[in-house]
């Protein structure tokens, strides 16, 4: 076995948070999804090596780093600070991006969803045995380079909300797989690095169908299937609120009640409506035709509901969004909780669905510019 030294004393990666934006839960069975980057939602990670006696002694005890520890840093803490030579994507202009939000009210670049947080991995080394999701990841990562001897520790800062269906949990891993692959001086291409978190992916969440993964290492609007991502071409421009249920997602527990669902007649007959829509959508989403898009994300919504993935709380929310004026709403993500979406084509209506959202019951509401090719 070869035993590698590190060459650097630290090693630096970051990722960002996702919305599916139509899709979920059918992508899983060979359907079409269509997922969106947030950039101004991220995760930052720190690979260092660490002493076999450090890891041997913390392995166990170090939490998941996609818990969520209720962490905030503000920008001149030690964590921050920790964190000010971070490398990761770059966002082309029609993606959602910190910059673009910060004229928005309410937006991303404003402070951010509570519920991020920080922790600490040690993977690798004599008789290491990976545990998580990111465990399993960066373990494929170190035998995928043959560099399994040496014991790697990853901490990680994140802004990201856990269980709320934005992909902290396929964020913080491929930080952390970028970090580890930084320390080592390892290439690492979107395409490995995807398949490395989509390892972590499936010891976290069971039957997954990559697209986290995918987005998570995306730099633009992806059309995901069947494993393949593929960018999207968006024209025009219009808000996108995301709202905060308060309410964790239960992923797991919903891909299964899902599963169960889309199987039979009636389940080919939910995905072929699936596959329609989706499809709908990435030709609206190319045309400009943002009032389609609305009303196939609702109708989405409404099969996610047969699926039986949805929840009083969801369907609440989206119907303030829908009477408020929106062009239309659904959940994303695992649902069960977590987050919904909602779809407004100017400030002053994006303002009036906010507010009637919280008025339902939300906690926490920002809106995110989408900016695809002037129509």
């Amino acid at each position: 076995m070869t035993v590698v030294s590190p060459r650097r004393d630290v090693g630096h990666g970051s990722a960002h948070a996702k919305v599916i934006l139509i899709g979920e839960h059918t992508v899983v069975h060979g359907s079409p999804a269509i997922a969106l980057p947030i950039p101004a939602l991220t995760v930052r990670a720190r690979a260092t090596r660490a002493p076999d006696s450090v890891a041997a002694q913390d392995s166990a005890a170090a939490p998941d780093f996609t818990a969520a520890q209720n962490f905030t840093a503000t920008p001149d803490s030690p964590a921050a600070q920790d964190f000010t030579a971070v490398q990761g994507p770059t966002a082309p202009q029609n993606a959602l991006t910190a910059e673009n939000s910060a004229a928005v009210p309410n937006s991303a670049a404003a402070p951010l969803l509570p519920g991020g947080g920080a922790g600490v991995i040690r993977v690798g080394g004599p008789g290491f045995r990976p545990r998580t999701g990111p465990e399993f990841a960066v373990d494929a990562a170190l035998r995928h380079w043959n560099v399994t001897d040496t014991p790697i520790a990853v901490h990680t800062e994140s802004r990201i909300p856990v269980a709320r269906g934005l992909g902290s949990s396929a964020a913080s891993t491929a930080a952390a797989v970028r970090a580890t692959a930084a320390l080592l001086e390892q290439s690492l291409g979107d395409a490995d690095l995807a398949a490395f978190v989509q390892v972590g992916e499936q010891h976290s969440h069971g039957r997954a169908s990559g697209v986290d993964a995918a987005a998570a290492v995306s730099h633009g609007p992806i059309r995901f299937r069947a494993g393949v991502p593929t960018p999207i071409p968006i024209t025009g421009s219009a808000l996108l609120l995301v709202a905060d249920t308060g309410v964790s997602a239960g992923t797991r527990r919903a891909v299964g009640i899902a599963t169960a669902r889309l199987t039979g007649q009636r389940g080919l007959e939910m995905l072929r409506a699936a596959e329609g829509l989706t499809e709908d959508a990435a030709a609206q989403l190319a045309q400009g035709d943002w009032p389609g898009v609305g009303r196939s994300l609702t109708r989405f919504h409404e099969l996610l509901a047969d699926l039986g993935v949805s929840s009083d709380v969801l369907d609440r929310a989206v119907g303030a969004a829908l009477d408020a004026g929106a062009l239309g709403a659904k959940l994303t993500g695992g649902g069960l909780g977590g987050c919904l979406l909602a779809l407004a084509d100017h400030p002053d209506a994006a303002a009036r669905i906010s507010e009637r959202l919280y008025d339902s019951g939300v906690h926490q509401v920002w809106t995110l510019p989408i900016e695809g090719e002037p129509k």
